[in-house]
């Protein structure tokens, strides 16, 4: 079940990922390095607001699988006091 949850968690961080930078609208957006052209289908208010809702939505799954990924942790109740043992100090002489 953790594994599971550990892949949908680096999916979502993928595509959070490429949602941010290559579906941005700025003048300099990465979609020109494929040629061009990107600007003119996600400048429009539609494609806009859907990008805004998809990176929202995407985050918000980001969260809440980081919330669910804690609790299912295999390590959640081991310390690092328990497996290191206890150092005796040396004599030191003087």
């Amino acid at each position: 079940m953790y594994n599971l949850f550990l892949i949908l968690h680096i999916i979502i961080c993928f595509l959070l990922v490429v949602s941010i930078l290559f579906f941005q609208t700025s003048k300099g957006s990465a979609l020109s390095m494929f040629g061009g052209g990107g600007d003119s289908l996600f400048s429009s208010p539609g494609g806009t607001t859907f990008i805004k809702k998809f990176t929202m939505w995407l985050a918000l799954a980001f969260a809440l699988n980081s919330i669910i990924l804690t609790v299912l942790s295999p390590t959640r109740y081991k310390s690092v006091l328990y497996e290191a043992p206890p150092t005796v100090p040396a004599n030191t002489k003087q």
